[in-house]
């Protein structure tokens, strides 16, 4: 099958696809993106045996991962409503630490450690292999710790 018979089979379902991520994320636009996304790896993954159920899958496990993402927002939000003074300190600290990292390691841990993504995904989003994620990772930690270390 070709990719252009995938495309079109696909595009027959859409409104399938779209049905199952409005039930289960209850947002159209985030239903639009997850199904975009799913779309996206499928169409990545022409050698599969039924494209439809990959997708479906795919979709599936992309509204699991969005409403993850969203319930661990929620429970950041009421974190930051219940900041005591000290930890409000230690938050002012670690901006202005990570500020003076690069951009590079502002990003991989802004994508990483704020918005939820895997090394995995942020090492496509910036095209450099998962191993360089983590080190950058370890690094932007590292120097983060020491430099609070010697402030505090």
């Amino acid at each position: 099958m070709g990719r252009s018979d995938i495309r079109r089979q696909l595009e027959e379902h859409y409104l399938d696809f779209f049905s199952v991520a409005i039930a289960m994320l209850r947002d159209e636009q985030d239903a639009r993106d997850a199904v975009q996304e799913s779309l996206t790896r499928t169409m990545m993954k022409l050698r599969v045996k039924d494209p439809c159920a990959f997708c479906m899958r795919t979709l599936k496990h992309q509204c699991l991962d969005m409403l993850h993402h969203r319930k661990r927002m929620i429970s950041i939000e009421e974190d930051m409503l219940t900041v005591d003074p000290e930890r409000e300190e230690l938050i002012r600290m670690v901006r202005r630490v990570k500020e003076e990292l690069s951009e590079m390691a502002r990003t991989v841990l802004e994508l990483h450690d704020e918005d939820g993504y895997t090394m995995s995904e942020v090492a496509g989003m910036l095209q450099v292999s998962p191993s360089t994620i983590k080190r950058i990772l370890y690094d932007a930690r590292y120097e983060i710790r020491k430099k609070l270390e010697n402030e505090i």
